[in-house]
Order: structure tokens, then sequence, then C-alpha cells
């Protein structure tokens, strides 16, 4: 009789071995569909599908965060563990069915367990990756951007506001917004600041002021600082601005000074109709746009400049030559215009050595002459 107990208890236990075995074997079958599954973007439905699966069970949640819930449970038809992503509890999971959970569902619960904090480990890990070489991307296609608009600054034109309605024209696609102005500082006192908006129009002499000294250029000129308004609606410093009547509704905005060897030039300014739409990355963006755009102004107004003082000098040469003419016939009275002509050439290198003395169009003093 004893002999027969004891082939029933081995008999029972290689059974029990071999169930074990086959249950193991069926939950490591799956252990490559919890991987694919964390390559979704979001892996939560399907893992908890194959975890139901998995433990046999008739209703499973996993739940990231974890949340107030416990981790252990004295309910027989209720198991529960934490979701572990190294030594980190970044979730936990939860099976209920009516039949009692025994050790081997236990064992498999951990290990359950373990492959889930893996999976998700994968997913964040995945997702980051993702995130960077969606930056990659970006920054890729911005360099490329940037560098097809310094091209076409060096190759562009040499006039100050031909080249400001070209720069309002392609800003906007450059840093996600909707319009874009450009206001251009008088090189003279005595010269008028000149404003190109987002239809590369000029605005009015007036308007221009305006905007240097009570808009949001003028308020960046001062700081000498970019900045961005997030919500114009809330913003002090927008809304102590001097708007135009005719100005687009605006809900976001940003603007950056040009800078030359320490001298304010003008201010570029971008806007959109939506809210805390720009960030710092399109700030800094926008800022690096008017690092190009400064050179390229300044470049165009030393042409302009070049160019003036070419007209003038020849002005004077000829005023020079017919003077000459007039002292060798004996008119000494001549000898004013040659010291008239001195003066003029000595205000000339005073204002070479400073500011230099033209409007945005290149205009010069010497068309007087």
């Amino acid at each position: 009789m004893r002999a027969v107990n004891t082939a029933i208890a081995q008999s029972t236990q290689i059974t029990t071995l071999q169930s074990r075995a086959a249950r193991l074997r069926e939950a490591l079958s799956g252990y490559g569909a919890f991987l694919a599954a964390a390559r979704r973007a979001d892996p939560l439905p399907a893992l908890q599908d194959l975890a139901c699966d998995w433990m046999h069970a008739e209703e499973l949640r996993i739940l990231v965060p974890a949340g107030p819930g416990p981790l252990q449970c004295e309910d027989a038809t209720k198991i529960c563990s934490a979701v572990l992503i190294g030594r980190r509890v970044v979730g936990r999971i939860e099976a209920r069915r009516s039949r009692p959970f025994d050790e081997d569902d236990r064992a498999l619960f951990a290990a359950l367990s373990q492959l889930i904090g893996a999976a998700l480990e994968h997913a964040s890990l995945q997702s980051q990756l993702d995130e960077r070489a969606c930056e990659a991307r970006a920054n890729a296609d911005t360099l490329d951007t940037l560098l097809a608009f310094g091209r076409d600054v060096v190759n562009g034109t040499n006039n100050p506001l031909t080249l400001a309605r070209w720069v309002v024209a392609q800003v906007p696609a450059m840093v996600g917004g909707e319009r874009a102005s450009v206001l251009l500082l008088p090189a003279e006192p005595t010269d008028e600041p000149a404003l190109v908006i987002g239809n590369g129009s000029c605005a009015t002499p007036e308007r221009a002021r305006e905007v240097a000294e009570h808009g949001l250029a003028g308020l960046v000129l001062r700081e000498r600082a970019p900045m961005i308004i997030d919500e114009t609606d809330t913003d002090r410093r927008w809304l102590g601005l001097r708007l135009s009547r005719n100005d687009m509704r605006t809900r976001c905005a940003m603007a950056v000074p040009l800078l030359w060897c320490g001298r304010v030039v003008g201010a570029m300014t971008v806007t959109t109709t939506q809210s805390r739409l720009f960030n710092t990355t399109q700030l800094n963006l926008l800022e690096l746009v008017s690092c190009h755009v400064s050179l390229a102004i300044h470049t165009a107004t030393l042409d302009a400049r070049l160019a003036a003082t070419a007209a003038g000098l020849g002005a004077m040469a000829v005023y020079l030559e017919a003077a000459m003419d007039e002292i060798r016939a004996g008119n000494m009275a001549a000898l004013g215009t040659v010291a008239a002509v001195a003066e003029r050439l000595r205000e000339e290198q005073l204002a070479m050595r400073g500011k230099p003395a033209h409007g945005p169009e290149g205009e010069s003093a010497y068309n007087s002459w």
C-alpha cells in the first residue's frame, strides 16, 4: 500500500512539474511579444492584454504611475506587485480572477512585473531616441535654412530698405511666425527711422518713430536683449505699448535688437495670432538670424555711404576745377569756393570717423552742390 501511495505521489509530482514546465514554456514563448509591444507609441494596452494571458487572469491592470494603491494583497484571488525600472518604482500591476493564485502564479507574476518594467524602460528609451532623432533632423534643417539664408544675404542687395523687405518676407517661415517687421535706425540724428512691415511696405516716418520709441522694437532697443511676449492680453510690457489701430491682431510676439560692434542699427519683430507659440529655441534662432541681418545692414549701409561719398567727392572735384580756372583768370574771389570745399572735406573726414552721414536710401548732403 505504501508503495502505491508513493507511486501516486511521484506521479502527481511529475504531473505538477510537467504542468509548471508547460506553463513556463508558454510564458517564455510570449517574451518577444512584450518587446514588440514596447515599440508601440502607447505600449500599455498591449502589455495589459499580454500580461492577462500570461497570468490566466480575468482582469489585469497596469498603472503608471503607481498611485496610492497597495503593493501587497491578502485576497487570494487578487495579486499585486510593483513595476520597477532599476530600483525606481514606476507603476504597479494588479491581477484578479475567481480561482485563487498559488505559489507558481506568484513566481510568474514576479517575473512578469520585471518584464513589464523592462518593456516600459525600452519604450521610454525608444521615445527619447525618437525625440533626439527628431531634434537632430530639425537642427539639420535649421542649419540648411540658415546656410541658404546666409548665402542669400551675401549675394543680395546692398540697399538697406530693399534688404529689410526681403528679410520680412523670409524670417516668419524660418522661426514659425506669421508676420515680421524690421526697424532701421537713422545713421544721423537729422535722418528718420525706417519701418518695413510684413507686406514689404514702409510705414510713415511718424509711425516708425512711434515704434522706435514706444513699440516692442523700442523696448528691445532699450533693453538690448531679445524677448518673448507669451500672451499679449496679460503681459504688462505689451499692454504698455502704443499700438496702431491698423496693426493686425497679435497674441504672441518676439523681438531682437540688430547690433553691430556695440551699436544698435535696428530691431526685428515676429508676431503671430496664436498664444504662447514661441519658445526659447525659436528666440535663439531669431537672434542667430539677426546676426546675419545686422551684418548685412551694416554692409549695405557702408556701401550706400561709399556711394554717397564718391558722388560728393566728384561734385567737390568739379567745383575745385571751376574755382582753379577762375583763379587762373585772375578772379581771386574764387578762393572762397576753394575754402568752402576744404571745409566740406574736413566735415566729411569727421563724419567718416563717426557715424555715416546718410539716410536709408544712401542720400547725401552733397546733392546740394
